[in-house]
Protein backbone atom coordinates (compact mmCIF):
# COMPACT_ATOMS: atom_id res chain seq x y z
CA UNK A 1 0.00 0.00 0.00
CA UNK A 2 1.34 3.42 -0.89
CA UNK A 3 1.97 6.03 1.81
CA UNK A 4 -0.58 8.76 1.04
CA UNK A 5 0.22 11.13 3.89
CA UNK A 6 1.99 13.64 1.62
CA UNK A 7 -0.54 13.69 -1.22
CA UNK A 8 -2.14 17.10 -1.83
CA UNK A 9 -5.91 17.21 -1.82
CA UNK A 10 -6.92 17.16 -5.50
CA UNK A 11 -9.25 19.87 -6.79
CA UNK A 12 -10.01 18.58 -10.29
CA UNK A 13 -10.85 15.22 -11.75
CA UNK A 14 -8.22 13.18 -13.56
CA UNK A 15 -9.09 11.03 -16.60
CA UNK A 16 -6.70 8.18 -17.34
CA UNK A 17 -7.22 6.42 -20.70
CA UNK A 18 -6.46 2.73 -21.14
CA UNK A 19 -7.79 -0.34 -22.93
CA UNK A 20 -11.37 -1.50 -22.37
CA UNK A 21 -10.99 -5.08 -21.13
CA UNK A 22 -14.31 -6.05 -19.50
CA UNK A 23 -17.61 -4.17 -19.89
CA UNK A 24 -19.39 -2.27 -17.14
CA UNK A 25 -19.16 0.93 -15.12
CA UNK A 26 -18.56 1.04 -11.38
CA UNK A 27 -18.05 3.80 -8.85
CA UNK A 28 -16.14 3.25 -5.65
CA UNK A 29 -12.99 3.59 -3.59
CA UNK A 30 -9.59 2.96 -5.14
CA UNK A 31 -7.22 0.43 -3.57
CA UNK A 32 -3.66 0.32 -4.88
CA UNK A 33 -2.12 -3.14 -4.85
CA UNK A 34 1.63 -3.49 -5.25
CA UNK A 35 4.32 -6.12 -4.77
CA UNK A 36 6.91 -3.35 -4.57
CA UNK A 37 8.93 -3.60 -1.38
CA UNK A 38 9.44 -0.66 0.95
CA UNK A 39 13.13 0.25 1.33
CA UNK A 40 13.99 1.17 4.92
CA UNK A 41 16.93 3.51 5.70
CA UNK A 42 19.33 2.49 8.49
CA UNK A 43 18.22 5.06 11.08
CA UNK A 44 20.60 5.06 14.12
CA UNK A 45 19.18 4.31 17.59
CA UNK A 46 20.64 4.56 21.08
CA UNK A 47 21.53 1.72 23.45
CA UNK A 48 18.52 2.60 25.60
CA UNK A 49 16.16 2.00 22.62
CA UNK A 50 17.16 -1.61 21.97
CA UNK A 51 14.55 -3.23 24.23
CA UNK A 52 11.85 -0.95 22.85
CA UNK A 53 12.77 -1.86 19.28
CA UNK A 54 12.57 -5.59 20.07
CA UNK A 55 9.19 -5.04 21.71
CA UNK A 56 7.99 -3.30 18.55
CA UNK A 57 9.10 -6.33 16.54
CA UNK A 58 7.29 -8.74 18.89
CA UNK A 59 4.08 -6.69 18.52
CA UNK A 60 4.46 -6.63 14.72
CA UNK A 61 5.06 -10.40 14.59
CA UNK A 62 1.98 -11.04 16.74
CA UNK A 63 -0.12 -8.79 14.52
CA UNK A 64 1.25 -10.56 11.44
CA UNK A 65 0.29 -13.98 12.82
CA UNK A 66 -3.20 -12.71 13.61
CA UNK A 67 -3.58 -11.32 10.07
CA UNK A 68 -2.41 -14.54 8.45
CA UNK A 69 -4.69 -16.64 10.63
CA UNK A 70 -7.66 -14.42 9.74
CA UNK A 71 -6.94 -14.71 6.02
CA UNK A 72 -6.56 -18.48 6.37
CA UNK A 73 -9.93 -18.76 8.11
CA UNK A 74 -11.65 -16.55 5.52
CA UNK A 75 -10.28 -18.57 2.62
CA UNK A 76 -11.06 -21.93 4.20
CA UNK A 77 -14.72 -20.90 4.35
CA UNK A 78 -14.90 -19.79 0.71
CA UNK A 79 -12.41 -22.10 -1.03
CA UNK A 80 -11.94 -25.03 1.33
CA UNK A 81 -9.03 -26.13 3.50
CA UNK A 82 -6.97 -27.28 0.52
CA UNK A 83 -6.47 -23.74 -0.74
CA UNK A 84 -5.00 -22.44 2.53
CA UNK A 85 -1.90 -24.60 2.89
CA UNK A 86 0.40 -21.76 1.90
CA UNK A 87 -0.68 -19.81 4.98
CA UNK A 88 0.35 -22.66 7.26
CA UNK A 89 3.88 -22.13 5.95
CA UNK A 90 3.53 -18.36 6.46
CA UNK A 91 2.48 -18.87 10.08
CA UNK A 92 5.60 -20.96 10.68
CA UNK A 93 7.82 -18.20 9.28
CA UNK A 94 6.09 -15.54 11.42
CA UNK A 95 6.74 -17.65 14.53
CA UNK A 96 10.34 -18.60 13.67
CA UNK A 97 12.45 -17.89 16.76
CA UNK A 98 15.69 -18.26 14.78
CA UNK A 99 14.88 -15.18 12.71
CA UNK A 100 13.91 -13.19 15.81
CA UNK A 101 17.18 -14.15 17.52
CA UNK A 102 19.16 -13.08 14.45
CA UNK A 103 17.38 -9.72 14.47
CA UNK A 104 18.25 -9.21 18.15
CA UNK A 105 21.94 -9.93 17.50
CA UNK A 106 22.07 -7.56 14.53
CA UNK A 107 20.18 -4.89 16.45
CA UNK A 108 22.70 -4.98 19.30
CA UNK A 109 25.63 -4.98 16.90
CA UNK A 110 24.53 -2.29 14.44
CA UNK A 111 22.21 -0.13 16.59
CA UNK A 112 19.89 0.92 13.75
CA UNK A 113 16.09 0.81 13.58
CA UNK A 114 14.48 -2.62 13.80
CA UNK A 115 12.65 -2.23 10.45
CA UNK A 116 15.95 -2.02 8.59
CA UNK A 117 17.53 -4.87 10.57
CA UNK A 118 14.54 -7.16 10.14
CA UNK A 119 14.38 -6.54 6.40
CA UNK A 120 18.11 -7.28 6.07
CA UNK A 121 17.84 -10.52 8.07
CA UNK A 122 14.79 -11.67 6.06
CA UNK A 123 16.59 -11.12 2.76
CA UNK A 124 19.68 -12.93 4.03
CA UNK A 125 17.63 -15.94 5.11
CA UNK A 126 15.64 -16.00 1.85
CA UNK A 127 18.81 -15.92 -0.21
CA UNK A 128 20.32 -18.77 1.77
CA UNK A 129 17.13 -20.80 1.21
CA UNK A 130 17.28 -20.19 -2.54
CA UNK A 131 20.78 -21.68 -2.61
CA UNK A 132 19.80 -24.92 -0.84
CA UNK A 133 19.83 -28.22 -2.74
CA UNK A 134 16.65 -29.43 -1.02
CA UNK A 135 13.69 -28.25 -3.19
CA UNK A 136 11.40 -27.88 -0.16
CA UNK A 137 13.85 -25.51 1.52
CA UNK A 138 14.31 -23.53 -1.72
CA UNK A 139 10.56 -23.08 -1.95
CA UNK A 140 10.43 -21.62 1.57
CA UNK A 141 12.29 -18.53 0.29
CA UNK A 142 9.04 -17.22 -1.16
CA UNK A 143 7.28 -17.70 2.20
CA UNK A 144 10.03 -15.81 4.02
CA UNK A 145 9.85 -12.82 1.67
CA UNK A 146 6.03 -12.70 1.72
CA UNK A 147 5.87 -12.75 5.51
CA UNK A 148 8.79 -10.31 5.80
CA UNK A 149 6.95 -7.77 3.65
CA UNK A 150 3.91 -8.03 5.92
CA UNK A 151 5.98 -7.66 9.11
CA UNK A 152 7.77 -4.57 7.76
CA UNK A 153 4.42 -2.95 6.90
CA UNK A 154 3.19 -3.67 10.42
CA UNK A 155 6.36 -2.17 11.92
CA UNK A 156 5.76 0.97 9.85
CA UNK A 157 2.09 1.10 10.82
CA UNK A 158 0.99 0.76 7.20
CA UNK A 159 -1.81 -1.37 5.84
CA UNK A 160 -0.73 -3.99 3.31
CA UNK A 161 -3.14 -4.28 0.39
CA UNK A 162 -4.17 -7.94 0.24
CA UNK A 163 -6.59 -8.96 -2.51
CA UNK A 164 -7.79 -11.79 -0.27
CA UNK A 165 -8.29 -9.49 2.75
CA UNK A 166 -10.29 -6.63 1.19
CA UNK A 167 -12.91 -5.58 3.70
CA UNK A 168 -14.67 -2.80 1.74
CA UNK A 169 -16.04 -2.71 -1.82
CA UNK A 170 -13.07 -1.51 -3.87
CA UNK A 171 -11.73 -0.86 -7.35
CA UNK A 172 -8.24 -2.39 -7.54
CA UNK A 173 -5.39 -0.58 -9.28
CA UNK A 174 -2.08 -2.38 -9.83
CA UNK A 175 0.87 -2.40 -12.17
CA UNK A 176 -0.21 -5.93 -13.06
CA UNK A 177 -2.14 -8.77 -11.44
CA UNK A 178 -0.69 -12.27 -11.65
CA UNK A 179 -2.91 -15.35 -11.72
CA UNK A 180 -1.66 -16.20 -8.22
CA UNK A 181 -2.94 -12.79 -7.05
CA UNK A 182 -6.43 -13.02 -8.51
CA UNK A 183 -6.84 -16.68 -7.54
CA UNK A 184 -6.99 -15.48 -3.91
CA UNK A 185 -9.27 -12.52 -4.59
CA UNK A 186 -12.12 -11.64 -2.22
CA UNK A 187 -14.79 -11.71 -4.92
CA UNK A 188 -17.47 -9.96 -2.87
CA UNK A 189 -15.34 -6.84 -2.38
CA UNK A 190 -13.76 -6.40 -5.83
CA UNK A 191 -15.87 -4.02 -7.93
CA UNK A 192 -13.39 -3.81 -10.80
CA UNK A 193 -9.74 -4.02 -11.95
CA UNK A 194 -7.39 -1.47 -13.46
CA UNK A 195 -3.78 -2.19 -14.41
CA UNK A 196 -0.91 -0.22 -15.90
CA UNK A 197 0.01 -3.03 -18.30
CA UNK A 198 -1.87 -5.72 -20.18
CA UNK A 199 -4.13 -6.25 -23.15
CA UNK A 200 -7.65 -7.53 -23.78
CA UNK A 201 -6.29 -11.08 -23.54
CA UNK A 202 -4.09 -10.59 -20.47
CA UNK A 203 -4.90 -12.65 -17.40
CA UNK A 204 -6.48 -9.69 -15.59
CA UNK A 205 -8.86 -9.03 -18.48
CA UNK A 206 -9.86 -12.68 -18.80
CA UNK A 207 -10.42 -12.99 -15.05
CA UNK A 208 -12.54 -9.83 -14.97
CA UNK A 209 -14.79 -11.09 -17.76
CA UNK A 210 -15.10 -14.43 -16.00
CA UNK A 211 -16.14 -12.65 -12.79
CA UNK A 212 -18.51 -10.33 -14.66
CA UNK A 213 -16.81 -7.18 -13.35
CA UNK A 214 -15.45 -4.18 -15.30
CA UNK A 215 -11.76 -3.85 -16.11
CA UNK A 216 -9.42 -1.38 -17.79
CA UNK A 217 -5.83 -2.36 -18.65
CA UNK A 218 -2.84 -0.69 -20.30
CA UNK A 219 -3.15 2.56 -18.30
CA UNK A 220 0.63 3.22 -18.42
CA UNK A 221 2.50 4.79 -15.50
CA UNK A 222 -0.47 5.95 -13.41
CA UNK A 223 0.33 4.53 -9.97
CA UNK A 224 2.27 7.63 -8.93
CA UNK A 225 -0.67 9.83 -9.94
CA UNK A 226 -3.23 8.00 -7.79
CA UNK A 227 -3.79 7.36 -4.11
CA UNK A 228 -5.61 4.64 -2.24
CA UNK A 229 -8.98 5.74 -0.92
CA UNK A 230 -9.70 8.18 -3.75
CA UNK A 231 -13.23 8.11 -5.23
CA UNK A 232 -13.13 6.82 -8.81
CA UNK A 233 -15.27 5.77 -11.76
CA UNK A 234 -14.05 2.78 -13.77
CA UNK A 235 -15.52 2.62 -17.28
CA UNK A 236 -14.93 -0.82 -18.78
CA UNK A 237 -16.77 0.11 -21.97
CA UNK A 238 -14.65 3.14 -22.92
CA UNK A 239 -11.46 2.03 -21.14
CA UNK A 240 -11.16 4.99 -18.76
CA UNK A 241 -10.32 5.37 -15.07
CA UNK A 242 -11.57 8.68 -13.65
CA UNK A 243 -10.03 9.85 -10.37
CA UNK A 244 -12.08 12.27 -8.22
CA UNK A 245 -14.92 12.56 -10.75
CA UNK A 246 -16.72 15.91 -10.81
CA UNK A 247 -20.47 16.20 -10.09
CA UNK A 248 -21.06 16.73 -13.83
CA UNK A 249 -19.15 13.56 -14.70
CA UNK A 250 -21.12 11.60 -12.13
CA UNK A 251 -24.36 12.90 -13.64
CA UNK A 252 -23.27 12.04 -17.20
CA UNK A 253 -22.33 8.52 -16.18
CA UNK A 254 -25.66 8.16 -14.46
CA UNK A 255 -27.41 8.88 -17.75
CA UNK A 256 -25.14 6.53 -19.71
CA UNK A 257 -25.77 3.86 -17.10
CA UNK A 258 -29.53 4.13 -17.59
CA UNK A 259 -29.20 3.56 -21.34
CA UNK A 260 -26.88 0.60 -20.89
CA UNK A 261 -29.11 -0.86 -18.19
CA UNK A 262 -32.02 -0.81 -20.64
CA UNK A 263 -29.93 -2.82 -23.13
CA UNK A 264 -28.93 -5.32 -20.45
CA UNK A 265 -32.57 -5.78 -19.44
CA UNK A 266 -33.50 -6.59 -23.03
CA UNK A 267 -30.69 -9.14 -23.14
CA UNK A 268 -31.94 -10.83 -19.97
CA UNK A 269 -35.05 -11.85 -21.88
CA UNK A 270 -32.88 -13.94 -24.21
CA UNK A 271 -31.46 -16.14 -21.46
CA UNK A 272 -33.60 -19.21 -22.19
CA UNK A 273 -33.68 -18.79 -25.97
CA UNK A 274 -31.38 -20.76 -28.31
CA UNK A 275 -28.45 -19.21 -30.17
CA UNK A 276 -29.94 -19.64 -33.63
CA UNK A 277 -29.36 -17.41 -36.67
CA UNK A 278 -32.21 -15.88 -38.65
CA UNK A 279 -31.88 -18.68 -41.24
CA UNK A 280 -31.78 -21.51 -38.71
CA UNK A 281 -28.08 -22.22 -38.01
CA UNK A 282 -27.79 -23.40 -34.38
CA UNK A 283 -24.73 -22.71 -32.25
CA UNK A 284 -23.91 -23.83 -28.72
CA UNK A 285 -22.83 -21.03 -26.37
CA UNK A 286 -21.12 -22.26 -23.22
CA UNK A 287 -19.17 -20.69 -20.38
CA UNK A 288 -15.50 -20.44 -19.42
CA UNK A 289 -15.00 -21.01 -15.69
CA UNK A 290 -11.91 -20.42 -13.56
CA UNK A 291 -12.83 -21.24 -9.94
CA UNK A 292 -15.55 -23.26 -8.17
CA UNK A 293 -17.18 -20.12 -6.79
CA UNK A 294 -17.89 -19.00 -10.37
CA UNK A 295 -20.15 -22.01 -10.95
CA UNK A 296 -23.44 -20.36 -9.79
CA UNK A 297 -23.04 -17.86 -12.64
CA UNK A 298 -23.53 -20.62 -15.22
CA UNK A 299 -27.28 -21.09 -14.83
CA UNK A 300 -27.91 -17.36 -14.49
CA UNK A 301 -26.07 -16.60 -17.73
CA UNK A 302 -28.06 -18.93 -19.95
CA UNK A 303 -24.96 -20.89 -20.88
CA UNK A 304 -25.36 -24.35 -22.39
CA UNK A 305 -22.86 -25.98 -20.11
CA UNK A 306 -19.17 -25.31 -19.52
CA UNK A 307 -16.91 -25.17 -22.55
CA UNK A 308 -13.72 -24.63 -20.58
CA UNK A 309 -13.00 -25.30 -16.92
CA UNK A 310 -9.49 -24.00 -16.16
CA UNK A 311 -8.10 -26.42 -13.57
CA UNK A 312 -4.76 -24.65 -13.07
CA UNK A 313 -6.26 -22.23 -10.55
CA UNK A 314 -6.70 -25.15 -8.15
CA UNK A 315 -2.92 -25.58 -8.17
CA UNK A 316 -1.79 -22.03 -7.38
CA UNK A 317 -0.96 -20.55 -3.96
CA UNK A 318 -0.48 -23.81 -2.10
CA UNK A 319 2.37 -25.87 -0.73
CA UNK A 320 1.13 -29.20 -2.13
CA UNK A 321 -0.89 -29.87 -5.26
CA UNK A 322 -4.50 -30.95 -4.64
CA UNK A 323 -4.93 -34.68 -4.18
CA UNK A 324 -7.23 -37.01 -6.08
CA UNK A 325 -10.10 -36.81 -3.59
CA UNK A 326 -10.07 -33.01 -3.50
CA UNK A 327 -9.94 -32.76 -7.28
CA UNK A 328 -12.70 -35.35 -7.68
CA UNK A 329 -14.94 -33.35 -5.37
CA UNK A 330 -14.35 -30.11 -7.29
CA UNK A 331 -14.81 -31.67 -10.74
CA UNK A 332 -18.03 -33.28 -9.51
CA UNK A 333 -19.28 -29.81 -8.59
CA UNK A 334 -18.39 -28.65 -12.10
CA UNK A 335 -20.41 -31.48 -13.64
CA UNK A 336 -23.39 -30.72 -11.39
CA UNK A 337 -23.30 -27.00 -12.24
CA UNK A 338 -23.32 -27.74 -15.97
CA UNK A 339 -26.32 -30.07 -15.94
CA UNK A 340 -28.31 -30.84 -18.02
CA UNK A 341 -25.52 -29.83 -20.39
CA UNK A 342 -21.93 -31.02 -20.62
CA UNK A 343 -18.73 -29.67 -19.05
CA UNK A 344 -15.26 -29.74 -20.60
CA UNK A 345 -12.45 -29.96 -18.06
CA UNK A 346 -9.11 -28.76 -19.40
CA UNK A 347 -6.12 -30.52 -17.92
CA UNK A 348 -3.46 -28.57 -16.09
CA UNK A 349 -2.27 -25.57 -18.14
CA UNK A 350 0.39 -24.43 -15.72
CA UNK A 351 3.52 -22.48 -16.65
CA UNK A 352 3.80 -19.36 -18.78
CA UNK A 353 2.28 -16.63 -16.58
CA UNK A 354 0.58 -19.17 -14.27
CA UNK A 355 3.36 -20.34 -12.00
CA UNK A 356 2.72 -22.29 -8.78
CA UNK A 357 4.33 -20.69 -5.76
CA UNK A 358 5.95 -23.78 -4.25
CA UNK A 359 6.64 -26.35 -6.94
CA UNK A 360 10.17 -25.53 -8.02
CA UNK A 361 9.49 -23.83 -11.34
CA UNK A 362 12.70 -22.13 -12.36
CA UNK A 363 12.62 -18.82 -14.22
CA UNK A 364 12.63 -19.29 -17.99
CA UNK A 365 13.80 -16.83 -20.62
CA UNK A 366 10.65 -17.48 -22.71
CA UNK A 367 8.06 -19.03 -20.38
CA UNK A 368 5.27 -19.04 -22.99
CA UNK A 369 7.57 -21.16 -25.19
CA UNK A 370 8.79 -23.26 -22.32
CA UNK A 371 7.78 -25.89 -19.79
CA UNK A 372 4.01 -25.44 -19.64
CA UNK A 373 0.69 -27.20 -20.11
CA UNK A 374 0.89 -30.64 -21.77
CA UNK A 375 4.71 -30.50 -21.78
CA UNK A 376 4.77 -30.24 -18.01
CA UNK A 377 2.08 -32.89 -17.55
CA UNK A 378 3.80 -35.46 -19.74
CA UNK A 379 7.02 -35.01 -17.75
CA UNK A 380 5.08 -35.26 -14.48
CA UNK A 381 2.84 -38.31 -15.00
CA UNK A 382 2.51 -38.57 -11.20
CA UNK A 383 0.67 -35.24 -11.19
CA UNK A 384 -1.11 -35.82 -14.52
CA UNK A 385 -2.51 -39.26 -13.69
CA UNK A 386 -3.98 -38.01 -10.42
CA UNK A 387 -5.86 -35.33 -12.33
CA UNK A 388 -7.03 -37.69 -15.07
CA UNK A 389 -8.31 -40.19 -12.50
CA UNK A 390 -10.18 -37.41 -10.69
CA UNK A 391 -11.78 -36.20 -13.92
CA UNK A 392 -12.92 -39.72 -14.76
CA UNK A 393 -14.40 -40.11 -11.27
CA UNK A 394 -16.39 -36.86 -11.47
CA UNK A 395 -19.43 -38.42 -13.20
CA UNK A 396 -19.73 -42.14 -12.30
CA UNK A 397 -21.65 -44.07 -14.93
CA UNK A 398 -22.02 -41.00 -17.13
CA UNK A 399 -19.92 -39.07 -19.61
CA UNK A 400 -17.04 -36.68 -19.07
CA UNK A 401 -15.14 -34.50 -21.51
CA UNK A 402 -11.43 -33.85 -21.03
CA UNK A 403 -9.33 -31.45 -23.10
CA UNK A 404 -5.54 -31.31 -23.48
CA UNK A 405 -3.97 -27.83 -23.81
CA UNK A 406 -1.09 -26.66 -26.01
CA UNK A 407 -0.86 -29.75 -28.18
CA UNK A 408 1.91 -29.10 -30.71
CA UNK A 409 2.64 -32.61 -32.07
CA UNK A 410 0.84 -35.86 -32.76
CA UNK A 411 3.19 -37.60 -30.33
CA UNK A 412 2.07 -35.35 -27.46
CA UNK A 413 -1.59 -36.08 -28.13
CA UNK A 414 -0.93 -39.82 -28.37
CA UNK A 415 1.00 -39.79 -25.08
CA UNK A 416 -1.77 -37.85 -23.31
CA UNK A 417 -4.44 -40.25 -24.59
CA UNK A 418 -2.34 -43.22 -23.47
CA UNK A 419 -2.12 -41.83 -19.92
CA UNK A 420 -5.87 -41.20 -19.96
CA UNK A 421 -6.37 -44.84 -20.93
CA UNK A 422 -4.07 -45.97 -18.11
CA UNK A 423 -6.01 -43.84 -15.60
CA UNK A 424 -9.30 -45.42 -16.67
CA UNK A 425 -7.84 -48.94 -16.43
CA UNK A 426 -6.48 -48.25 -12.94
CA UNK A 427 -9.91 -47.12 -11.75
CA UNK A 428 -11.53 -50.18 -13.30
CA UNK A 429 -8.99 -52.52 -11.71
CA UNK A 430 -9.54 -50.93 -8.31
CA UNK A 431 -13.33 -51.13 -8.76
CA UNK A 432 -13.65 -47.35 -8.26
CA UNK A 433 -16.80 -45.83 -9.83
CA UNK A 434 -15.92 -43.78 -12.89
CA UNK A 435 -17.40 -42.35 -16.07
CA UNK A 436 -18.67 -44.93 -18.54
CA UNK A 437 -17.75 -42.70 -21.47
CA UNK A 438 -14.84 -40.28 -21.80
CA UNK A 439 -14.66 -37.88 -24.73
CA UNK A 440 -11.20 -36.44 -25.32
CA UNK A 441 -10.43 -33.23 -27.16
CA UNK A 442 -7.35 -31.32 -28.24
CA UNK A 443 -6.89 -27.59 -27.94
CA UNK A 444 -5.59 -26.07 -31.16
CA UNK A 445 -3.58 -23.06 -30.02
CA UNK A 446 -0.17 -23.75 -31.57
CA UNK A 447 0.29 -23.17 -35.32
CA UNK A 448 1.93 -26.59 -35.76
CA UNK A 449 -1.26 -28.25 -34.48
CA UNK A 450 -3.39 -26.25 -36.91
CA UNK A 451 -1.11 -27.26 -39.78
CA UNK A 452 -1.31 -31.00 -38.97
CA UNK A 453 -4.90 -30.93 -37.74
CA UNK A 454 -5.97 -33.62 -40.23
CA UNK A 455 -3.62 -36.00 -38.38
CA UNK A 456 -4.95 -35.00 -34.95
CA UNK A 457 -8.70 -34.93 -35.62
CA UNK A 458 -9.10 -38.74 -36.06
CA UNK A 459 -7.61 -39.26 -32.60
CA UNK A 460 -10.20 -37.22 -30.63
CA UNK A 461 -13.92 -36.59 -30.28
CA UNK A 462 -13.74 -32.80 -30.57
CA UNK A 463 -11.40 -29.86 -31.13
CA UNK A 464 -11.37 -26.50 -29.37
CA UNK A 465 -9.52 -23.49 -30.76
CA UNK A 466 -7.71 -21.41 -28.15
CA UNK A 467 -7.58 -18.16 -30.10
CA UNK A 468 -5.56 -16.25 -27.48
CA UNK A 469 -2.46 -18.38 -27.85
CA UNK A 470 -3.09 -19.22 -31.50
CA UNK A 471 -2.98 -15.50 -32.32
CA UNK A 472 0.03 -14.94 -30.08
CA UNK A 473 2.11 -17.76 -31.54
CA UNK A 474 1.07 -17.15 -35.15
CA UNK A 475 2.01 -13.46 -35.07
CA UNK A 476 4.91 -13.77 -32.59
CA UNK A 477 3.25 -11.07 -30.46
CA UNK A 478 3.13 -11.58 -26.68
CA UNK A 479 -0.54 -11.15 -25.80
CA UNK A 480 0.34 -9.78 -22.35
CA UNK A 481 2.73 -7.10 -23.66
CA UNK A 482 1.09 -3.75 -24.38
CA UNK A 483 4.13 -2.68 -26.42
CA UNK A 484 3.16 -5.10 -29.17
CA UNK A 485 -0.59 -4.84 -28.63
CA UNK A 486 -1.02 -3.42 -32.14
CA UNK A 487 0.54 -6.59 -33.60
CA UNK A 488 -1.80 -8.90 -31.68
CA UNK A 489 -4.65 -9.13 -34.21
CA UNK A 490 -7.16 -12.01 -34.03
CA UNK A 491 -8.52 -10.67 -37.34
CA UNK A 492 -5.19 -11.15 -39.12
CA UNK A 493 -5.64 -13.26 -42.28
CA UNK A 494 -3.04 -15.78 -41.05
CA UNK A 495 -5.10 -16.45 -37.90
CA UNK A 496 -8.39 -16.69 -39.81
CA UNK A 497 -6.89 -19.10 -42.34
CA UNK A 498 -5.72 -21.38 -39.52
CA UNK A 499 -9.17 -21.29 -37.91
CA UNK A 500 -10.76 -22.18 -41.26
CA UNK A 501 -8.32 -25.06 -41.65
CA UNK A 502 -9.20 -26.47 -38.21
CA UNK A 503 -12.96 -26.20 -38.75
CA UNK A 504 -12.82 -27.90 -42.13
CA UNK A 505 -10.62 -30.73 -40.81
CA UNK A 506 -12.93 -31.33 -37.85
CA UNK A 507 -15.99 -31.56 -40.06
CA UNK A 508 -14.22 -33.85 -42.55
CA UNK A 509 -13.53 -36.19 -39.65
CA UNK A 510 -17.09 -36.04 -38.31
CA UNK A 511 -16.32 -34.18 -35.07
CA UNK A 512 -17.39 -30.79 -33.77
CA UNK A 513 -15.16 -27.80 -33.19
CA UNK A 514 -15.45 -24.96 -30.69
CA UNK A 515 -13.69 -21.71 -29.89
CA UNK A 516 -12.79 -21.08 -26.24
CA UNK A 517 -10.47 -18.09 -26.62
CA UNK A 518 -11.48 -14.48 -26.08
CA UNK A 519 -12.60 -14.11 -29.72
CA UNK A 520 -15.68 -16.12 -28.77
CA UNK A 521 -16.95 -13.43 -26.40
CA UNK A 522 -16.32 -10.47 -28.75
CA UNK A 523 -19.52 -9.58 -30.63
CA UNK A 524 -17.44 -7.93 -33.34
CA UNK A 525 -15.94 -11.35 -34.09
CA UNK A 526 -19.24 -13.25 -34.08
CA UNK A 527 -19.95 -12.84 -37.83
CA UNK A 528 -16.58 -14.25 -38.91
CA UNK A 529 -16.63 -17.18 -36.46
CA UNK A 530 -20.16 -17.99 -37.55
CA UNK A 531 -19.17 -17.72 -41.22
CA UNK A 532 -16.15 -19.98 -40.74
CA UNK A 533 -18.49 -22.69 -39.44
CA UNK A 534 -17.61 -23.21 -35.78
CA UNK A 535 -20.14 -25.30 -33.87
CA UNK A 536 -19.63 -24.02 -30.33
CA UNK A 537 -18.30 -20.89 -28.65
CA UNK A 538 -17.28 -20.71 -25.00
CA UNK A 539 -16.76 -17.41 -23.18
CA UNK A 540 -16.98 -15.58 -19.90
CA UNK A 541 -20.56 -15.73 -18.63
CA UNK A 542 -20.93 -11.93 -18.90
CA UNK A 543 -20.71 -12.16 -22.70
CA UNK A 544 -23.19 -14.97 -23.35
CA UNK A 545 -26.38 -12.93 -23.68
CA UNK A 546 -24.61 -10.37 -25.88
CA UNK A 547 -23.21 -13.02 -28.24
CA UNK A 548 -26.59 -14.77 -28.28
CA UNK A 549 -28.21 -11.52 -29.41
CA UNK A 550 -25.55 -11.16 -32.09
CA UNK A 551 -26.10 -14.70 -33.41
CA UNK A 552 -29.86 -14.19 -33.50
CA UNK A 553 -29.37 -10.98 -35.50
CA UNK A 554 -27.25 -12.58 -38.23
CA UNK A 555 -27.85 -14.72 -41.30
CA UNK A 556 -25.56 -17.75 -41.56
CA UNK A 557 -25.43 -17.87 -45.36
CA UNK A 558 -24.53 -14.17 -45.47
CA UNK A 559 -21.81 -14.76 -42.86
CA UNK A 560 -20.30 -17.55 -45.01
CA UNK A 561 -20.08 -15.14 -47.94
CA UNK A 562 -18.57 -12.54 -45.60
CA UNK A 563 -15.98 -15.06 -44.36
CA UNK A 564 -14.91 -15.87 -47.92
CA UNK A 565 -14.44 -12.15 -48.52
CA UNK A 566 -12.52 -11.53 -45.30
CA UNK A 567 -10.13 -14.40 -45.95
CA UNK A 568 -8.94 -12.45 -48.98
CA UNK A 569 -8.08 -9.32 -46.99
CA UNK A 570 -4.46 -8.21 -46.69
CA UNK A 571 -4.50 -7.05 -43.05
CA UNK A 572 -6.22 -7.48 -39.75
CA UNK A 573 -7.18 -3.78 -39.72
CA UNK A 574 -9.13 -4.18 -42.96
CA UNK A 575 -10.93 -7.22 -41.62
CA UNK A 576 -11.91 -5.59 -38.34
CA UNK A 577 -13.14 -2.44 -40.10
CA UNK A 578 -15.48 -4.50 -42.27
CA UNK A 579 -16.69 -6.50 -39.25
CA UNK A 580 -17.46 -3.29 -37.38
CA UNK A 581 -19.56 -2.09 -40.32
CA UNK A 582 -21.52 -5.36 -40.21
CA UNK A 583 -22.04 -5.05 -36.48
CA UNK A 584 -23.25 -1.43 -36.71
CA UNK A 585 -25.96 -2.57 -39.11
CA UNK A 586 -26.94 -5.81 -37.36
CA UNK A 587 -26.81 -4.96 -33.63
CA UNK A 588 -25.52 -1.41 -32.95
CA UNK A 589 -26.94 -1.41 -29.41
CA UNK A 590 -24.33 -4.00 -28.36
CA UNK A 591 -21.36 -1.73 -29.12
CA UNK A 592 -22.48 1.57 -27.56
Amino acid sequence: MKDTSNFPEPTTELRLPGIAASPGVVTGQLVIFSHEEVRIPATPIGEEQLDGEMHRLEVALLKTREQIQKIKEQLSKSLGEGQTEIFEAHLLVAADSTIAAAVRRQLQLRKVCVEHVYQHVIHTYAQSMKEMEDPYLRERAADILDVGRRVVHNLLGRKLADLYALDTPSIILAHDLAPSDTAMLNRQMALGFATEVGSTTSHTAIMARSLNIPAVVGLHHVLDRCESGAPVILDGYAGILIIHPSPQTRYEYGQIGKRRHAVEQSLDALRETPATTKDGRRLVLSANVELPEDLPLIAASGAEGIGLYRTEFLFLNRVQYPGEEEQTNIYTQVMEAARPHAAIIRTLDIGGDKLPTHQGFDAEANPFLGWRAIRYCLERPDVFKVQLRAICRSNPGGKVRVMFPMIATREELAAALALLGEAREELKAADIPAAAEVEAGAMIEVPSAALIVDRLAPMVQFLSIGTNDLTQYTLAADRTNERVAALYQPTHPAVLILIQRVVEAAHRNGIWVGVCGEMAGDVVMTPILLGLGVDEMSMGSVAISRVKKAVQSLNYEECKILADRLLQMDSGEQTRAILQEVVQKAYPELVI
